[in-house]
């Protein structure tokens, strides 16, 4: 597990929007990268069930229900012994206090492993079957931030497998996740629960930052498997060796070549599990996901590049009369009632699917559109502001170099007239502009050594009537781009003579049109850039925990 990179997603995770906020817009992960990537089932019935544990109900208490569904329940005065290494022993308990609604992942590794289940008769095969798929959702699929337990919730619709089988499993871990990532962001929590492996393999599939090496081309072929499994431990040749902060300035400096929209193409899901594209129907349905307790949106209208569609700038907000429950304090509820209205919303999820035109040459400038929407109100940090201002000026995108540019520009052309004596209105507006400017060099350093020098012979003097820069094509961030002095064209199209042209929908910026780069590689230009661009040195007003209000520390 890459765990900086992971930490870097996280800061950029977005509650309101169950988005990661990108350079490059908002992604995230959806039913399509569950069923792909898991090759688990996401359509059907929601996961969730009536209460039939407590008096009057099916079973009368937890342990009641492990005898006759596991065949046994951890006994506290019973002393195990791990089958692997004899010598280690341990006792369990089931947790949760008194209610003993959870039940040890050890116990049923060391209870239930077996050389062969040949010879089992068939009602302990199915306890056995049983146990494993316990095993599994409180490991990989729905742990929780103990890792060491699962809730037996679970264990109760695990009567008829063949019931069980039909769930929406893929959902309830798409639903467990987005909570857990939630929870993550708060400046309280240290650590993260849910399918963190979805996680890691979606941003190796859709980003290029922090992707490891392959012993194998890519792609594999995946002989009827899930596309996690080109991604197997024996297939990695190397694993990217990053720290938070260089995560950061990746993520801050992320290029729309970096970015594969689209990773699952025909070709490989010709060779996946048929699991894997069961419910493709439903891969853009605007619903909410269930996981017993907790309930999340699934938005693939706030994604739709993801599914190969215009993005659009009307999205609806998430509903508002939305809130985020959990099971404290509610030891002895429904959720089949409590959620009935969102799972009837769940149920007719065919109706609730989201449709739009697919993306190519003619209509990109929808992804202009877009931008500027997006950037008019996301936020690509999760964590507090920092709490003190730059002590330097890192130019980051274009227009903030063409800032830079300004401001040193007009500095050297009227320095000579600084602080002069002359009685005139000219004198009086250049000793404004000379106090504007040491007041701006008092509080932040301008990188400026040798700025004029490296200019170049052939490059035009600096004029206060320059053509700007095409416009918008995408904020790159810090370190992006090579800091070469004052800024250059390094797009290929100029704002156009016609003004009513160029805003026009028929017209397309060159800057922004790209084509399928879902297996390409990024341009030599943005190559050139990447290798030269140069490091920025970690800074104290870095977003991170450094940014945070100190607690006191308490006197023991």
């Amino acid at each position: 597990m890459d765990h900086h990179l992971l930490t870097a997603l996280v800061e950029r995770w977005s509650p309101q929007t169950n988005s990661f906020h990108l350079t490059v817009g908002e992604m995230t992960i959806t039913l399509q990268d569950v069923a792909m990537i898991l090759g688990v089932n996401i359509d059907g019935p929601a996961l969730v069930g009536h209460t039939v544990v407590g008096a009057g109900r099916r079973w009368l208490s937890w342990p009641d229900c492990c005898d006759d569904l596991l065949g046994s329940h951890p006994l506290a005065d019973v002393v195990y012994r791990d089958p692997f290494d004899h010598r280690i022993t341990s006792r369990f308990r089931m947790g949760q206090a008194h209610a003993q609604t959870c039940i040890p992942l050890r116990w049923l590794r060391w209870t239930f492993w077996r050389d062969s289940y040949l010879d089992l008769n068939d009602m302990d095969f199915w306890r056995h079957v049983r146990a494993y798929i316990l095993f599994i959702l409180g490991c990989h699929l729905l742990p929780d931030t103990s890792g060491s337990e699962i809730h037996l919730q679970y264990l109760t619709i695990m009567e008829d497998l063949a019931v069980f089988s039909t769930y929406s499993l893929g959902g309830a871990v798409l639903a467990h996740l987005y909570r857990e990532l939630g929870e993550a962001t708060r400046p309280s929590r240290a650590n993260i629960a849910g399918c963190i492996n979805l996680l890691q393999i979606w941003a190796w599939e859709h980003l290029h930052v922090g992707r490891p090496l392959l012993r194998v081309p890519f792609p594999v072929e995946l002989d009827g498997l899930s596309v996690g499994f080109r991604w197997n431990e024996d297939r990695l040749r190397e694993l990217p060796v990053g720290n938070l902060i260089t995560y950061r300035d990746e993520l801050d400096g992320l290029l729309e070549s970096q970015v594969i929209w689209q990773p699952y193409t025909p070709d490989i899901q010709a060779q996946v599990a048929q699991i894997c594209l069961s419910g493709a129907d439903i891969w853009t349905a605007r619903v909410p996901l269930i996981s017993w307790k907790r309930v999340e949106w699934h938005l693939p209208d706030r994604v739709l590049r993801q599914f190969g569609l215009c993005p659009r700038t009307d999205i609806q907000p998430m509903d508002p009369s939305f809130k985020r429950v959990d099971g404290r304090g509610k030891p002895d509820m429904d959720w089949m009632l409590y959620h009935q209205a969102h799972i009837a919303v769940w149920e007719s999820r065919r109706g609730f699917i989201v449709t739009g035109d697919l993306l190519d040459h003619h209509n990109t400038y929808s992804i202009h559109q877009y931008i500027h929407w997006y950037k008019s109100w996301a936020t690509l940090y999760m964590l507090k502001a920092p709490v003190e201002a730059p002590t330097t000026a890192y130019p980051r995108a274009p227009s903030e170099r063409l800032l830079r540019d300004f401001f040193l520009g007009t500095e050297q052309a009227l320095q000579q007239h600084f602080n002069g004596n002359d009685d005139t209105p000219q004198q009086r507006d250049i000793n404004t502009i000379a106090e504007l400017c040491r007041g701006l060099r008092r509080q932040m350093y301008i990188e400026d050594q040798g700025y004029f020098e490296d200019r170049g012979e052939h490059e035009a003097p600096f004029s206060m009537t320059q053509e700007p820069p095409h416009q918008y094509s995408g904020y790159a961030g810090p370190s992006s781009y090579p800091d070469q002095g004052p800024s250059t064209d390094l797009f290929s199209s100029q704002v156009p003579t016609d003004l009513e042209a160029y805003l026009s929908p028929d017209f397309v910026p060159s800057s922004i049109h790209t084509d399928d780069i879902a297996e390409e590689e990024a341009p030599e230009e943005e190559q050139h850039m990447l290798r030269q661009r140069p490091r920025r040195p970690p800074q104290h007003y870095t977003p991170g925990t450094d940014a945070l209000p100190q607690r006191p520390r308490r006197r023991r």
